[in-house]
């Protein structure tokens, strides 16, 4: 690499074409010049090279053993050049067999892989989901090689490009026959009943911080770190606790549960969409991109 400053490029697609026609005159034809100039430039290609490539023998002209050598070196890198360096990048779903890692904790994950898998099926059979699990603290390693996108909640500050995914409120689960619960949820229900709680690296979302604002004497009998916990715990007990809407949805009926609205308001849950800048051109990701958001749409 060091002496290719030194080379001009241009003279590639002429060897080429010399390789290819072994004629001057057919070579030059091929690429538009004129005699003269195919002429000059296997000259030059001759003394960059240090070898003849052409010769006469009788009325035609014959490659050297070199030339001969070049042919498909020289085709590679031109066809290289053209279809990965100077083509722009293409994705088509249908017939891709691509893998894409999505980083996301387990309860954003159950809200948009549902759609996004029947999406998947229908419309790229062959792509291939890796869901990873993602803590908050390591969004600042975000690369190529951790993952294609990231959902991050709002709340966790990052320099990477961010695209609000969806946005969730907060409701209060319950045991479907906790009995210290009326028709409907009270404030004091929430400052009386006992409390399960996420927290994560030792910080609770926004809207248990409010509440625990709210009601200073809040009861927390249990913390757990992963929301999809939260059901389990909370079924067959007096426990109540603060869930996503749409993961509250999805998992109430299997675990015996109540979904109740909150008497007391709490601020929404933001789930953004991260990438790393380097891989905004990529076809592919912004595909998937847009797929996550039709998912949740």
């Amino acid at each position: 690499m060091s002496g290719l400053h030194r080379v001009d490029l241009n003279l590639l697609p002429l060897l080429a074409a010399l390789l290819e026609h072994r004629s001057v005159t057919r070579a030059a034809q091929a690429v538009g010049l004129t005699q003269p100039a195919m002429s000059n430039a296997l000259r030059r290609l001759r003394h960059t090279l240090g070898d003849e490539l052409l010769v006469r023998v009788g009325r035609e002209y014959v490659l050297t053993a070199r030339a001969g050598a070049l042919i498909g070196p020289v085709n590679l890198i031109l066809e290289t050049a053209t279809n990965q360096v100077l083509s722009s990048p293409v994705f088509d779903p249908a017939t891709s067999e691509r893998t894409f890692r999505i980083g996301t904790a387990s309860a954003a994950a159950l809200t948009v892989l549902p759609a996004l898998s029947a999406t998947l099926a229908a419309s790229a059979p062959g792509v291939r989901l890796d869901v990873t699990a993602f803590e908050p603290s390591t969004v600042l390693t975000l690369s190529e090689s951790t993952a294609d996108v990231v959902l991050l909640p709002d709340a966790v500050p990052t320099t990477l490009p961010r695209e609000r995914l969806y946005q969730e409120d907060w409701v209060v689960v319950a045991d479907a026959n906790n009995d210290r619960i009326g028709a409907t949820l009270t404030a004091d229900d929430l400052a009386r009943l006992p409390h399960v709680v996420f927290e994560s690296e030792g910080v609770r979302v926004g809207a248990q911080q409010v509440l625990a604002q709210l009601i200073p004497d809040l009861v927390v009998r249990v913390v757990v770190f992963e929301f999809l916990m939260i059901p389990s715990v909370v079924s067959g007990t007096l426990m109540v606790a603060l869930l996503q809407r749409r993961l509250a949805e999805r998992v109430a009926a299997p675990n015996g549960l109540r979904v109740m609205e909150s008497p007391v308001p709490l601020p929404k849950l933001g789930v953004d969409l991260v990438w790393h800048p380097r891989t905004a051109g990529d076809p592919g990701r912004a595909w998937l991109r847009r797929q996550l958001i039709q998912a949740v749409a």
